[in-house]
């Protein structure tokens, strides 16, 4: 892309970034109060019912908007066209990073399990339990758990985390470059705020996450992105299949 024509692009407009990152979260959110008021799903996890919302809240709400914008500035619907973070990693090194990445993500989130409890039981405490994700998923059926398994493979672990980094890296964080050091530390804060069904989990998530999506705009690898944040969230199918 010419370069003043990406820089002509960049979003500069913060309350316009902070929309936009947290706009799909609130949709999500809402769908998700919805739907588990309806009453519909009662008996099943509540990950289930999220990741119902997660279609409208993350597939339409975030590559919605990333075809709408495409169209709008190249006039067709290629996604593609308007992402960047594409440098490719040579195959030994990318092993390496998506591995040490991963490893340190899930050293922070653990340090950090009493800060993330300490949050939900004084801070949050006040999110009633019909909302509350945090369950004993041991309690439900075999039968359940399965479907529990699939939702969490199919949609957690592959199209809403591969949904999110086209979004909030690949299109976001590549406009937000003018805030110069600053951008992936704005990007990270506004995309853990953004998870609004868990906010006790922020900190977590920011400590977390900064690392990875520092060397993935360090390295300009979406490619890294998608990776580790699908084997991070794989994590917790692993937990499941425990369970059968």
């Amino acid at each position: 892309m010419n370069k003043n024509l990406e820089e002509s692009r960049q979003i500069r407009s913060i309350g316009k970034l902070v929309t936009l990152h947290l706009l799909p979260g609130i949709i999500l959110t809402l769908v998700y109060v919805l739907l588990l008021k309806s009453g519909v799903f009662e008996g099943y996890p509540k990950s289930i019912v999220l990741g119902l919302a997660g279609g409208l809240g993350i597939v339409l709400g975030e590559l919605g908007y990333l075809f709408y914008v495409v169209k709008k500035e190249e006039g067709n619907y290629n996604i593609f066209n308007i992402l960047r973070l594409k440098s490719k990693i040579k195959g030994k090194d990318f092993f390496l990073y998506s591995i040490t990445l991963f490893t340190v993500m899930g050293i922070l989130m653990t340090i950090l399990k009493p800060v993330t409890s300490f949050l939900l039981k004084n801070v949050f405490s006040f999110i009633p339990s019909w909302y509350n994700l945090t369950e004993d998923r041991s309690l439900f059926s075999r039968s359940i758990i399965i479907i529990t398994i699939l939702v969490s493979f199919f949609i957690f672990t592959i199209i809403l985390p591969i949904i999110e980094e086209l979004y909030f890296r690949g299109f976001l964080l590549a406009r937000m470059k003018w805030m110069g050091k600053y951008s992936v530390l704005v990007n990270t804060v506004l995309f853990s705020v953004y998870h609004l069904w868990s906010p006790w989990m922020i900190v977590a998530r920011i400590v977390a996450f900064l690392p990875l999506f520092y060397w993935v705009y360090k390295k300009d690898s979406l490619k890294l992105s998608i990776t580790v944040h699908c084997l991070a969230n794989f994590t917790d199918v692993v937990a499941l299949v425990a369970l059968l």
